[in-house]
């Protein structure tokens, strides 16, 4: 059984569930009018394969174990890092596993870092652009790498994948607004295809620097997510507060929108704060529980109507989410997503009840009492998906391993 991506159709990436225990992610870069797009840098063999509209890619990944990164916290939110093996029970749909693999993180980061640069956060980019010396010295060490890619209705390529420090950093201070579209899932969705053509070797993480807003994307936020979790990619969010920049737009400038319908009461989350599948953080005034969300969108490959997509995207892969309104909130916020992807476990299993349809909820259950895991809340396993937009024949290149 076969997950697969497809490069179709000028301007959008289309992603396609193909297969039951498989993803399918495949992905055309987007095109401004008349060719390539004003600030990106001449394609290399990542961008120029994502960006070839005229051609089909299948890559396919057969997945047959499930990576599962834990993030253990005590009452006073401090990482607790002395737990062995035994310490850990895993269950799949109720059904305990047996953990194949237990292991502190050690592994190489590989870091797709996604920034908004709509016109909607304008005031805002002067704090953004000098996270980029944050991101390398905090999160990246020395033997990571990463992306850069600003989005507003269009998603850019700022930088391909380095180990350069400085020109992570440059790539930042190149960040420019644009119109004010915010085509988030269009982001998301391209940053997980550079990522997933990465060496199995690496740890794949998804940092999102972004309002809690998405504005016209093509890609279904449900595909998106069930994506990353089928392919083992945490995504962190780090949410610009639209209020501020509200402020902050000097007089006589189109201010931003509130991300929200009208009439619906948002209670935003504390600075700092890492919510679990179950925290009901930034989702307006009803009282609902985030899990159910998930499994709804991911379920039903639905696009997200109402609520916080930021809050949805890192419950949804074990990530977390995390609301700035200012330069020191920002900082604190990157500080806190680097300890904790050096301070994570990672635990493995092959399920033994792939044969289940349906979304699987994975629960971990620790031994030791007062403390918190905090891990992404399941897969999906899913019959093919047909569309008529994947008849072209495809050209097959050597498969990635699965993660």
């Amino acid at each position: 059984m076969l997950s697969r991506i497809r490069s179709l159709g000028v301007g959008s990436f289309l992603l396609f569930w193909c297969a039951a225990v498989t993803v399918a992610f495949g992905a055309a870069a987007q095109q401004g009018d008349g060719g390539t797009r004003s600030g990106e840098p001449a394609q290399t063999t990542e961008s120029a394969d994502a960006a070839a509209s005229d051609q089909e890619y299948v890559f396919p990944v057969e997945i047959q174990v499930v990576s599962v990164p834990i993030t253990v916290t005590d009452t006073k939110g401090q990482f607790v890092t002395d737990l062995d093996k035994r310490d850990f029970t895993i269950y799949d749909n109720g059904q305990p596993q047996r953990i194949d693999n237990f292991e502190l993180t050690s592994e190489p980061l590989s870091l797709a870092i996604i920034v908004e640069t709509s016109g909607r956060v304008q005031p805002l980019l002067s704090d953004v652009r000098a996270a980029g010396i944050l991101i390398t010295d905090l999160i990246l060490g020395e033997s990571g790498e990463a992306t850069v890619l600003g989005f507003d209705r269009e998603v850019k390529v700022l930088q391909e994948f380095t180990a350069d420090h400085d020109k992570i950093a440059a790539a930042f201070k190149s960040l420019t607004a644009g119109p004010d579209q915010v085509h988030l899932s269009d982001a998301v969705a391209r940053a997980i295809f550079m990522l997933q053509r990465r060496s199995k070797e690496r740890r794949k993480v998804v940092i999102v620097i972004s309002e809690a807003r998405d504005s016209g994307s093509r890609n279904s936020f449900g595909l998106v997510l069930r994506s990353a979790q089928q392919l083992g990619i945490s995504v962190y969010t780090v949410g610009l507060s639209t209020i501020k920049a509200l402020f902050s737009t000097p007089p006589g400038q189109n201010a931003p929108s509130s991300p929200y319908p009208p009439g619906v009461m948002v209670r935003p989350t504390p600075g700092g704060a890492t919510p679990s599948p179950d925290a009901q953080n930034n989702w307006g005034a009803a009282n609902v529980n985030l899990l159910e969300i998930i499994s709804d969108v991911v379920t039903y490959t639905k696009n997200l109507i109402t609520g916080n997509p930021l809050t949805v995207y890192a419950a949804g892969t074990g990530g977390a989410d995390f609301s700035t309104d200012s330069k020191a909130k920002i900082e604190n916020a990157l500080g806190r997503i680097g300890q904790e992807l050096r301070n994570q476990y990672v635990l493995t299993y092959r399920p033994n009840n792939l044969d289940t349809r349906g979304f699987h909820n994975i629960h971990v259950a620790l031994a030791r009492r007062n403390l918190q895991a905090r891990y992404r809340p399941g897969y999906m396993v899913a019959p093919p998906i047909r569309n008529s937009r994947t008849a072209r024949p495809a050209q097959t290149p050597p498969p990635p391993s699965a993660p």
